[in-house]
């Protein structure tokens, strides 16, 4: 095939006026003389700057207003084409933003290059202005996606199809224990468990056919060794054109969520425990406070006050999670009402919530036998309360004394209810020799003594 175009079509084009060319060009350009003035711009300038300068007067740049990229305001007479016409020298590698009459701002490159005459004299200049408003955009938003990462309190990292790290975040770091450095070009398999060798080449198999994952919950290992809990979320990577080349992973230390999940799944299961064991104990308490009693009143105010003993008790248990309760507490609950007569003393201990429960029973029927026949029937009477921990032989021993001093002559009960069942035979429960109840000319002696295992539940 040859070509039809005449000779002097050809000799016709190359004598087009060079403004139509220019005219005919997307960049923004413009001329100057030697002295700023702009004497030529086309409309790919006019639309960069919005405005129309007018010719031979307006000087150096023809934008409503110039600033340094920072912000701060660039005068006409120091902007980049100014700098060209005073050095005679290109200027490249700047930018400026050119703020158009209606307020918008554009940053651009400009790209001033000096024109001399055939002797060298300086006779203008020509600039194109390169606006790089999407590239600014898309660079401030790769930013601040990159900050968003880098800050980010959940680990984000990349990696190739082979599973090796290309990239580590803080994040990861703080959860992991491993930095960048340590794990960028390794494989990720470092954080993987042992028994679950085939969990991570399911998961690349799954990014190479283009599906995500969202969620999955599963372990990591740290650097020192210790399991992690996290929810993973991964993404298949691409390259510009298209092509998956990698995985984009976030994990989320989800610990805290599955300690609090734990400790409510056992909450829920001691709950049910406990109130099945209230229950029968509440039973156990108004069948037996009827038994001997002359009056339903009597019946119904012995077990109103042995119920809200064991309320008390219970609302401790459910303040510390059911983890029990300290045996001053539930001493110091029950004996508030008589607290100017009572002395009580000894070590913290804290007591399992079934131990808890009895000793509150146990110290409340003790309150009340006292406040009905014993010390603290008479104004003059006095409680002491001790208890202790000592070792003989490496072992720790529990003892807890009841003694009252100042009131009536006491003697054993004619009948037994449930106040000496929950004395003798509950607490007796707990120790290797049963309760000692002696009834003194100057008052009630009530000790118990074993094991102090038997009511902390502690080695």
């Amino acid at each position: 095939m040859h070509d039809t175009a005449r000779p002097d079509d050809r000799e016709e084009a190359l004598r087009l006026d060079p403004e139509q060319l220019i005219q005919a060009l997307p960049a923004a350009i413009y001329t100057t003389d030697a002295a700023g003035r702009i004497t030529f711009y086309n409309e790919a300038a006019a639309r960069l700057w919005g405005c129309r300068p007018e010719l031979g007067k307006a000087e150096f740049c023809g934008s409503w207003k110039l600033y340094w990229p920072d912000g701060r305001a660039m005068r006409h007479d120091e902007c980049p084409m100014a700098v060209a016409l005073r050095t005679g020298r290109p200027v490249r590698g700047l930018e400026a933003v050119a703020e158009r009459p209606d307020g918008t701002r554009v940053p651009f490159i400009p790209y001033p290059t000096p024109l001399f005459d055939r002797a060298g004299r300086l006779v203008g200049a020509i600039n194109m202005l390169v606006d790089i408003t999407d590239h600014k955009s898309a660079a401030d938003t790769a930013q601040r996606l990159a900050l968003i990462v880098e800050c980010s309190t959940d680990a984000i990292f990349t990696k190739d199809l082979d599973g090796i790290v290309t990239s580590w975040n803080a994040g990861a770091q703080r959860i992991f224990g491993y930095t960048a450095a340590e794990m960028v070009g390794k494989s990720g398999s470092l954080l993987i468990p042992a028994e679950w060798p085939n969990e991570e080449p399911e998961i690349l198999d799954r990014i190479r056919r283009g599906e995500r994952i969202e969620h999955y919950e599963t372990a990591r290992l740290r650097k020192d060794g210790t399991r992690v809990d996290v929810s993973l979320s991964v993404s298949p990577l691409k390259d510009g054109s298209g092509r998956i080349v990698g995985a984009s992973k976030i994990a989320r230390d989800i610990t805290e969520r599955k300690q609090a999940e734990a400790r409510q799944a056992l909450l829920a299961s001691e709950l049910h425990h406990r109130t099945r064991n209230l229950f029968a104990v509440v039973h156990s308490v108004v069948s037996r406070s009827f038994a001997g009693k002359r009056s339903v009143e009597e019946a119904e105010a012995a077990v109103l006050s042995r119920l809200r003993a064991l309320a008390q008790t219970h609302v401790m248990l459910i303040d510390k999670e059911w983890q029990g309760a300290d045996l001053a507490e539930v001493v110091h609950a029950e004996m508030s009402p008589y607290r100017d007569r009572v002395t009580a003393e000894g070590p913290s201990l804290m007591l399992t919530s079934q131990a808890a429960q009895n000793f509150a029973l146990a110290v409340h029927e003790l309150a009340t036998n006292a406040a009905k026949y014993g010390a603290l029937s008479t104004p003059s009477g006095h409680v002491r309360i001790s208890w202790s921990v000592f070792k003989p032989n490496g072992h720790r021993r529990f003892v807890f004394r009841w003694r009252e001093r100042g009131g009536p002559p006491v003697a054993p009960p004619a009948r037994r209810g449930f106040g000496s069942a929950v004395l003798e035979q509950v607490m007796a429960e707990y120790f290797d020799a049963p309760p000692r109840i002696e009834f003194h000319a100057s008052g009630l002696v009530y000790e118990l003594s074993g094991s102090l295992e038997a009511i902390t539940g502690a080695d």
